[in-house]
């Protein structure tokens, strides 16, 4: 039997994941673009996947999530131990009053399964599902450092790389990364357990140094109280 990895399974769950994280109907030719295929290999793999409902067309032909993707997703939310275990923490626990959010790295982008903006409900926080480039993201800045440098600057362009270069040396060396923006806006991102997550606070607008070493204080209790649901840093029960 061969030890190879199946390239078409990789591509249709790659073609899945891309045509879910997208806010709208997708063409076939923009989403072979994405994913650096030719356009009949993506035509091929979305016509698959429709013949079991997990993709559907619309008037203009272009391919949206189908119904079989609700079967999916309750399946998958049920296995996802990071998901389960993370979710009662973070409602009952995460502040209110600036943005909250947890997130995994995937192919260079980061997927967030939480994110709570100020006043936001627990179902309009799962609902902010959504992919961000992980450049972009002080999540991404967090989880990308466990990388080397000579492997992410073959996959980020000279200004990604100049974006990222400085919060990965900060994550290296604190644990953690606090992102100044130049508009005036800090984030703050710090790994969480064994799941290629990160957990991060945004949303904070001018502020003085001292509250950001406060949100800074705030963001690691969070994670401590993550990382103390059994499972959740990478440990089994008989460790705990």
């Amino acid at each position: 039997m061969s030890s190879q990895p199946n390239q078409s399974l990789i591509d249709g769950i790659r073609c899945l994941q891309y045509l879910v994280s997208s806010d709208r109907a997708i063409g076939c030719r923009e989403l072979a673009r994405l994913m650096g295929i030719n356009t009949t290999r993506a035509n091929r793999l979305l016509m698959t996947m429709a013949s079991i409902g997990l993709t559907m067309q619309d008037e203009q032909r272009r391919y949206l999530p189908g119904p079989g993707i609700h079967a999916l997703a309750a399946q998958s939310i049920r296995g996802s131990a990071l998901f389960s275990r993370a979710l009662p923490i973070l409602e009952r626990h995460a502040p209110r009053d600036i943005v909250v959010a947890l997130g995994v790295l995937w192919e260079d982008q980061i997927i967030y399964i939480w994110h709570s903006v100020p006043g936001s409900q627990t179902t309009q926080a799962l609902a902010g599902y959504r992919m961000l480039p992980a450049w972009q993201s002080v999540i991404g800045m967090a989880l990308l450092a466990d990388e080397s440098d000579e492997q992410l600057m073959q996959r980020f362009t000279e200004a990604q790389w100049l974006n990222l270069a400085p919060h990965l040396e900060q994550q290296r060396k604190t644990g953690r990364v606090v992102w100044h923006h130049d508009d005036g806006e800090v984030s703050m991102a710090i790994p969480v357990g064994a799941h290629q997550a990160a957990l991060a606070f945004a949303g904070m607008w001018n502020v003085e140094e001292s509250v950001v070493e406060a949100r800074l204080g705030e963001l690691e209790q969070l994670n401590e109280k993550l990382l103390k649901v059994p499972d959740f840093a990478g440990k089994s029960d008989a460790d705990q």
